[in-house]
């Protein structure tokens, strides 16, 4: 989503739902420059992450899968698709030394893959942090988590559970109603620990 005051500036957010980073909600900015499309954006996470191919700064090395930025057969759709698929398995294993902006965590990926597993999960874990996720940093990104008090939970439950019920669900299928109540709980959960 663009900023407000930048249309070059966009922010992203990514829901890891599989993988070492399981649970992460990672917050990323992408910059695209001003004579686009004859040079590639640039990805910075700004939620603290330890991957190969991310830098300290949170920079991410694009240049992996992009090493001659093609103007005109290389989009942004392509960029976020990459964005995305740096945390699957499969693509951690095709990453070379070369290519690693953290030869540290390519290192404990390819010797010591245990340790790999526990570090990333420590920063997925971080990543849900109130402070994570509730600081809005830089101000003008427009992506903004809030949490919800307990009112507000129950009244999106009930909305919910009514549109569930609104749509015809038949009764056999009241699983369906309680996959939704488990779903609203494990968020109260997630938002309100």
């Amino acid at each position: 989503m663009p900023a407000a005051d930048n249309m070059n500036q966009w922010f992203g957010t990514l829901f890891i739902h599989k993988g070492y980073y399981r649970n992460a909600v990672f917050k990323f900015q992408m910059v695209i420059p001003a004579d686009y499309p004859n040079r590639r954006p640039v990805v910075q996470f700004l939620s603290d992450m330890w991957h190969p191919l991310v830098d300290q700064q949170g920079f991410l090395a694009l240049q992996y899968q992009f090493p001659q930025w093609r103007p005109h057969r290389d989009y942004l759709f392509h960029v976020l698709h990459f964005v995305k698929a740096i945390f699957k398995k499969c693509f951690l294993d095709t990453i070379q030394e070369k290519q690693a902006l953290n030869k540290e965590a390519f290192r404990i990926y390819r010797q010591e893959n245990k340790i790999f597993g526990k570090l990333a999960q420590q920063r997925a874990q971080l990543s849900i942090t109130d402070s994570s996720l509730y600081d809005n940093f830089p101000a003008n990104n427009p992506i903004k988590f809030t949490s919800l008090s307990e009112e507000e939970f129950s009244d999106l439950k009930q909305k919910m559970m009514n549109s569930v019920s609104s749509i015809g669900i038949p009764s056999s299928s009241s699983l369906v109603a309680e996959n939704h109540s488990m779903l609203l709980e494990s968020l109260k959960t997630r938002v309100t620990d």
